[in-house]
């Protein structure tokens, strides 16, 4: 609780906060508040996620008011190149479908944190989902997660649409 990513997408900021814990069925759900721009200023949350961590892997458990049936696995446990999940959820009327896959356990990512005269270099996971249906439209999603930081790096492709990055530049752990 109170961990907090500050992530760039272009010359915006968008920070993620881990802002409480809640008890589901004898689990730990934690709620990650997003905020961007002005909302991070007043306070609102823009989007608020939550997130479970079980013995085989860290789950996506609800977005908003939605649960997300079944939950949808984001990184397995343990992390082994090549394991690949599929999935076949629902988000309200919205249907995500397809699977991820495990592409490198030691895939290099250099970022150039806020403050920072140079990049920093992390050994990552990446995790794909190629070609997803995500409410009827085709995406691609590259997620990179590096040790004791979480994701550190993502990438968002639609068809049609331009490719949205989104990298870390500063995190605090809450202590």
């Amino acid at each position: 609780v109170k961990a907090k990513w500050t992530y760039k997408i272009g010359d915006n900021d968008v920070t993620m906060t881990v802002v409480k814990v809640d008890k589901v069925n004898n689990e730990d759900h934690y709620q990650v508040d997003t905020f961007a721009g002005k909302e991070a200023k007043a306070g609102e949350a823009k989007l608020s996620e939550w997130f479970v961590v079980r013995a085989d892997g860290v789950y996506r458990t609800r977005i908003k008011d939605d649960k997300l049936d079944p939950y949808v696995k984001v990184l397995p446990l343990p992390v082994k190149k090549d394991v690949a999940w599929d999935v076949n959820s629902k988000l309200g009327t919205q249907v995500i479908k397809g699977s991820f896959k495990v592409k490198s356990e030691k895939d290099k990512v250099k970022i150039k944190p806020a403050g920072a005269t140079s990049e920093v270099e992390y050994d990552a996971v990446l995790v794909e989902g190629e070609n997803m249906d995500v409410a009827g439209t085709k995406t691609t999603v590259r997620v990179w997660f590096a040790k004791d930081r979480w994701i550190i790096k993502e990438e968002v492709s639609v068809v049609g649409s331009d490719k949205v990055t989104l990298e870390l530049s500063k995190f605090e752990d809450g202590k």
